[in-house]
């Protein structure tokens, strides 16, 4: 995997199914240290279920595009003109989701994305990109941070089935 290139394509609701089993699969694996195997479970139940791919992916407002072949994604992210819930300048999107599978830790390949997803907002008129994490996850809190995001504030309170986590909304200018 390491040095090769790999394409990053916009894709839309005909990869619903693809994207909910992408969902699944990279969400487990970016927290099944922290969760157990039931609130993970009944987590992406609820939220990574095929109408809700379809519906995000038929959504106007929202990117999404994937790593590698449509067959075999290595990772994807979602990007959504959403306002940020604390004050900023400017317009914003949201970085919804971006995530990798195992295979793909460590190769480069979540900073293509990142900055395809920045390119992509930029290109749509933002002045900044912001998203919320899981005070849980210092693992994306460092690849953020290393990427440019400052914490700006406390974000919601996340729910993975019955645990409960706090957030914080970090936010990145578009330059």
């Amino acid at each position: 995997m390491r040095g090769t290139m790999t394409d990053i394509t916009q894709v839309g609701p005909e990869f619903a199914q693809r994207l909910a089993d992408l969902w699944a699969t990279t969400f487990n694996q970016a927290y099944c240290d922290l969760h157990t195997a039931e609130n993970i479970a009944a987590y992406c139940a609820t939220n990574f279920t095929v109408d809700r791919a379809g519906a995000t992916l038929a959504d106007q407002d929202t990117v999404c595009k994937i790593a590698g072949p449509t067959d075999a994604p290595l990772g994807f992210y979602v990007l959504c003109s959403t306002p940020c819930p604390i004050p900023t300048k400017g317009s914003g999107f949201e970085l919804k989701q971006i995530y990798l599978l195992e295979a793909a830790y460590g190769t480069g390949l979540g900073r293509r994305l990142f900055d395809d997803a920045v390119d992509t907002a930029g290109g749509l008129g933002a002045d900044h990109v912001w998203l919320g994490v899981s005070d849980r996850n210092p693992r994306a809190q460092r690849f953020y941070q290393k990427l440019g995001f400052d914490k700006a504030a406390a974000g919601p309170v996340l729910e993975v089935g019955s645990d409960r986590l706090p957030s914080s909304i970090m936010v990145l200018a578009v330059s």
